[in-house]
């Protein structure tokens, strides 16, 4: 980073606390970079665009070092904090996401990861956090920024490929495994981790949510193109189905193959390099913030709605699932799993099962729509929420997307023959 080198901010709105500084990086830089003399330069930009992340704010910080050599050096890390509580913050913080990811950063992650290591593979899961502390009752994570070795994200629009698909399921899979070796090994996870999504004792937060979504998306409904689109206005849910749905996803089946579900799982949340011919190198998982213990069937349902292409979502979803359980058993047994190997057909089951539908549902009415669209300076979690005229248009223009509609026309009726979107199952 020169003095004439050109820093790119992707969200000029975004307001960058002045508390994040030079001085801030002081611990990180004596650890990471210790022949460093003195910083020649700090800028921090925005990591990433606006509608690419709702529940943090993502910072990236360049930093021009001297070294003790005379040589100079540029740094880059990225810097995740919480909303502000104007912007959305008070309602993350309920679900005490930054509290689980600090643990998932600090003990598990590396855990797992010592797991293969120690059975000869060489496998990483999650990108190096150098930093984990709370401030002021804030929660502030440093990672390596794997920019620098030319990790980027994948453009959520397009959806998945084959090639893609195929490499994520096998991350998916190897996370998910030695997540259950690590259980069986050490017992239990936190009493937090039982929770993901869904808080029983959130119930307000979550039909309003709901109720608030309910109008555009009904409204939308009509326009995408589906036959029988009456049919499914009249069968979507209530409130009290919904919310029934939400808690079926507490109730964990003991006979079940479970794993630490990562919660969030979705194209935006990996990042990848690839070769000089083009092809797929390394994929890497981000963003620990839900993770929830669970069957597996919860976070393949969850992916599969929301990231392959179009043309493959519905033609390859049964195919997607063996590839998952392939890679699945193969981690299993090389981390040596003592309980029985969990069965293909069993996972295919769990898919279908009551207590899992939240994660299609779930992904539909709010990841999807958001997913869909294209970047937009009003896109953010405070907008979408809002109680005005403004947020109720947005929440429209979200659902009524082209794009969406063209998903939807075909995806909606996929998961209503499978029994899915089935509310009345629901029904006390």
């Amino acid at each position: 980073m020169t003095d004439n080198d050109e820093i790119v901010n992707p969200n000029e709105n975004l307001i960058i606390p002045d508390w994040i500084n030079e001085k801030y990086f002081t611990s990180v830089l004596e650890k990471d970079e210790p022949d460093h003399a003195k910083v020649l330069k700090f800028t921090t930009v925005a990591a990433t665009k606006p509608g690419e992340n709702f529940t943090s704010t993502m910072l990236r910080s360049y930093i021009k070092l001297e070294m003790k050599d005379g040589s100079v050096k540029t740094k880059t890390y990225i810097f995740k904090t919480m909303l502000p509580e104007e912007r959305g913050g008070n309602d993350i913080t309920e679900f005490g996401l930054f509290p689980k990811e600090a643990k998932m950063y600090e003990t598990y992650l590396p855990a797992f990861e010592d797991l293969y290591k120690k059975a000869g593979w060489d496998i990483q899961l999650a990108p190096k956090c150098l930093l984990t502390e709370e401030r002021e009752g804030k929660i502030h994570f440093i990672f390596e920024d794997l920019c620098v070795k030319r990790f980027g994200n994948i453009d959520r629009t397009k959806g998945l490929d084959m090639e893609h698909m195929t490499a994520s399921l096998h991350k998916l899979a190897e996370y998910h495994a030695a997540s259950a070796v690590y259980e069986e090994l050490h017992g239990p996870y936190p009493s937090e981790f039982n929770e993901g999504f869904v808080k029983r004792d959130l119930k307000k937060f979550h039909i309003d949510g709901f109720k608030q979504k309910e109008k555009a998306y009904k409204k939308a409904m009509l326009s995408w193109g589906m036959k029988e689109a009456e049919k499914y206005v009249k069968e979507f849910p209530t409130a009290d189905q919904y919310w029934a749905q939400c808690l079926s996803t507490l109730d964990l089946d003991p006979l079940e193959f479970h794993v630490l579900n990562h919660g969030d799982f979705w194209s935006s949340n990996m990042m990848t390099t690839y070769l000089p011919n083009g092809s797929l190198d390394q994929l890497i998982l981000i963003d620990f913030q839900l993770v929830k213990w669970g069957s597996p069937a919860m976070d393949l349902l969850f992916f599969l709605t929301l990231s392959p292409e179009h043309d493959l979502r519905i033609k390859e979803f049964d195919h997607f699932v063996r590839i998952y359980w392939e890679r699945l058993i193969e981690c299993l047994k090389v981390l040596k799993l003592k309980q029985s190997l969990p069965k293909l057909r069993d996972l295919q089951n769990s898919i279908n099962k009551k207590q899992n539908s939240f994660y299609a549902v779930f992904s539909i009415t709010n990841h999807l729509p958001i997913i869909l669209f294209p970047t937009d300076k009003d896109s953010n979690l405070h907008n979408i929420i809002a109680e005005t005229e403004e947020g109720e248009n947005l929440r429209l223009r979200l659902v009524s997307n082209p794009a969406f509609g063209n998903v939807m026309k075909d995806l909606y009726p996929f998961l209503y023959n499978r029994g899915i979107l089935n509310f009345e199952d629901y029904d006390v």
